[in-house]
């Protein structure tokens, strides 16, 4: 299938660059789409119309290909640092086309798309140059708004601070020039005055030269008062621009406001009158909830409790697209996240996990959508901001109003509802508070985590196939074409829409884990996490980013991990390729721990070496005075020896047979054996004196020659 945002390679000929394009628009019946030319950053083009057939022909005939491909990664998912910098320019930009770029397919003709640009002139004063750059950018980039963003990553001297000799700008009486103590001072200002007493800007102004800035003090009617000198104190025109400069219009909406009020006159709501949900894909809502019901453990017996059950829901059909259930606190790694990566998984090879054979039209839903509304729950944090680099917007709701989010609100009094009848007499939490006598969810509890699982993939098919609320509102068009009122036919009627898009799994996975630093080492990739795992991959090895320590000149690169198991990583190069490394040979006792288990064994290594480090001094403490008395005896004794010497000694090599052959009967195992009895001797010394009667046996001298001719002549026949 062929979806917006899709990428496809046209192949060349010998000697001919391949080409990639990607699909900007698809018309409601799919015979026609526009596509856009991304194969250089540096010479954008317009889109241009094709037909459904002809390209579905070159793929046919391996004239093409689809593939995933990104130009220019880090402009679509840029560093937090980048976005904020350059927030207000990227908005400025995108309020310039936002009305426009939606208006399709009349944008993408010429004639249509000059009146629309004539609009915004008059309204902006934009020249067509600009709106023509902005929307080149937009669909080149996959219709994101990161496109807009200034490409600074090539140029410039990135993390140098510019020393200014003089004041930059026009000049006025007041030439300060500001430096660090400056903006300590601002700072103080607005947390001391601007924010805890709500003061105005230009009050705010004047309370932080009456602290920070007074030039002396004199008494007036008794009491001191600040002496203020301008010249030598920073400007309102200075303070003010600080001030826009480093607090969000959303932080300054605060500050005068106050949070309360911000969060419920000024919330992130997507869209507006303009704005409306088309379709699905456009508008998803997640939120989690305990279910109602007390499992057990993998040992059957074990209570552990209700499950944190998250769910994730298309506005406009109804139909629930994903789901996480997990007994682990509501998180982002444990609930959202999982939730979210549901939402665009091939549901069959999901279901088979768990033992579920379904066909793909009973639950076809793995694409991304265009937007997602939350609480300010676990989605109110740093990791879901990298959506917005795959063509995702989130918005969160203010605290206190799931009236905002009523679709998945609602939908979690069925499912619970559903479950409390389903498992009645099985671990059903059927009241908020029990009463005397009541049975407790923890001693009726019969059912897994797994078998929860397929209970929920089983009433999510069933719901999905099931009639949408009598309260919905059917609209003239669902009427023309008697859509089915589930939410599968809805989901399969909106699909014409073409509002649901597709990106790479690596990359879904690279924006959703958390990330962290490592470092590049001889070892591999070291993790700065307190663990010294260290990563590697093929590819790493054959450019020799671990000889150098370096990987494409930096000693330090951004990691994606997953916390619940340290067994591999996502790396992003400069080029925007991900790339897979997994843990070298020495940590392979590592595969498939969390990386808290991991962070706990080296924990405890670290508190049991330094635990012992007094035991190792001890032990070396008594080794030394146990041996050197031995030592101290064997030097005098061999004092003793040269002073008493007499007679020659003899060589090396005598001195070392004697020592063998003394040391061969201490060494003898018959020392360690048990005494023969004296009949036993006696028997043997009558068997001895037989036999030298009948045999003349050689004396003990007479003996030794004889061995010692022996061996004379073995090591005669070996030098031979």
């Amino acid at each position: 299938m062929i979806y917006v945002n899709t990428v496809i390679k046209l192949l060349a000929g010998l000697g001919e660059s391949n080409t990639f394009i990607r699909v900007c628009w698809i018309s409601p019946n799919s015979e026609e789409l526009f596509v856009i030319n991304i194969t250089n950053s540096k010479k954008m083009e317009l889109p241009y119309l094709m037909k459904m057939e002809d390209l579905k022909n070159d793929l046919k005939d391996s004239k093409a290909e689809k593939v995933e491909y990104e130009q220019d990664f880090h402009i679509i998912n840029p560093s937090n640092e980048y976005l904020e910098k350059y927030a207000k320019k990227l908005n400025d930009k995108w309020n310039l086309i936002k009305d426009t770029v939606y208006v399709e397919p009349d944008i993408y003709f010429s004639a249509e798309r000059m009146k629309l640009f004539q609009n915004i002139k008059n309204k902006t004063g934009a020249g067509y140059n600009v709106l023509y750059d902005l929307l080149k950018r937009y669909w080149f980039y996959g219709k994101c708004i990161n496109g807009l963003l200034p490409n600074y990553f090539d140029s410039g001297a990135e993390g140098e601070v510019r020393e200014y000799k003089t004041r930059p700008g026009r000049k006025g009486k007041n030439i300060k020039i500001l430096d660090d103590k400056d903006f300590v001072n601002f700072q103080k200002a607005v947390e001391k005055f601007r924010i805890a007493e709500k003061t105005d800007i230009i009050e705010t102004h004047q309370r932080m030269c009456e602290h920070y800035y007074p030039d002396s003090y004199y008494r007036k009617r008794g009491k001191l008062s600040p002496l203020i000198d301008e010249t030598k104190a920073p400007s309102e025109k200075q303070f003010r621009y600080w001030y826009n400069k480093n607090y969000s219009v959303r932080e300054r909406k605060g500050h005068s406001l106050g949070q309360r009020r911000m969060k419920k006159d000024f919330r992130a709501l997507l869209g507006s009158n303009s704005m409306y949900i088309e379709g699905p894909g456009y508008l998803y809502q997640i939120d989690s909830t305990p279910a109602d019901i007390s499992l057990l453990a993998i040992d059957n017996k074990t209570p552990i409790g209700r499950p944190i059950l998250f769910i994730v829901k298309d506005v406009f059909s109804r139909k629930v697209v994903g789901f996480n259930a997990s007994v682990n606190h509501a998180s982002w790694v444990e609930g959202a996240m999982m939730a979210l990566e549901n939402a665009v998984t091939d549901k069959v090879e999901f279901c088979k996990k768990y033992g579920v054979d379904i066909d793909p039209e009973e639950w076809d839903c793995y694409h991304l959508p265009r937007n997602i509304v939350a609480d300010r729950g676990e989605m109110k944090s740093k990791y879901p901001n990298g959506l917005v680099g795959i063509g995702v917007d989130i918005a969160n709701t203010p605290s206190y109003r799931p009236d905002l989010k009523g679709v998945i609100e609602q939908h979690f009094h069925i499912t619970n509802k559903t479950i409390r009848d389903f498992f009645h007499n099985y671990g059903a939490i059927l009241k908020d508070k029990r009463e005397p006598g009541d049975s407790k969810p923890d001693d009726t509890a019969a059912i897994t985590l797994d078998t929860f699982n397929i209970f929920m993939i089983e009433h999510i098919i069933a719901f999905n196939k099931m009639s949408l609320p009598r309260e919905f509102v059917v609209s003239p068009e669902m009427f023309k074409e008697h859509v089915k009122l589930t939410p599968n036919g809805l989901w399969e009627w909106g699909t014409s829409k073409n509002l649901l898009h597709e990106r790479p799994k690596n990359l879904i996975h690279y924006t959703l884990l958390p990330k962290m630093t490592a470092k590049v080492t001889r070892f591999g990739l070291e993790l700065k996490a307190n663990t010294k795992l260290c990563y590697t991959c093929k590819e790493g090895e054959e450019v020799g980013w671990f000889v150098s320590e370096s990987i494409e000149g930096n000693k330090e690169i951004e990691v994606s991990y997953d916390p619940r198991d340290c067994s591999v990583i996502l790396i992003r190069l400069k080029t925007g390729k991900l790339l897979y490394c997994s843990l070298t040979e020495k940590f392979n006792e590592y595969r498939g721990l969390s990386l808290d288990d991991a962070k706990a064994i080296f924990e405890f290594r670290k508190q049991e070496y330094k635990g012992l480090s007094n035991n190792n001094k001890q032990a070396k403490a008594d080794r030394r005075a146990m041996v050197k008395p031995h030592i101290k005896a064997d030097i005098e004794a061999k004092k003793a020896a040269k002073a008493s010497e007499t007679d020659k000694p003899i060589g090396k090599r005598e001195a070392r047979v004697q020592e063998a052959n003394s040391r061969k009967r201490t060494d003898a195992f018959t020392n360690q054996w048990p005494e023969q009895p004296h009949e036993v001797v006696n028997k043997v010394s009558e068997i001895v004196e037989k036999a030298e009667s009948n045999t003349q046996l050689p004396s003990e001298n007479k003996l030794s020659e004889f061995l010692r001719g022996k061996h004379k002549e073995k090591n005669r026949s070996l030098h031979a």
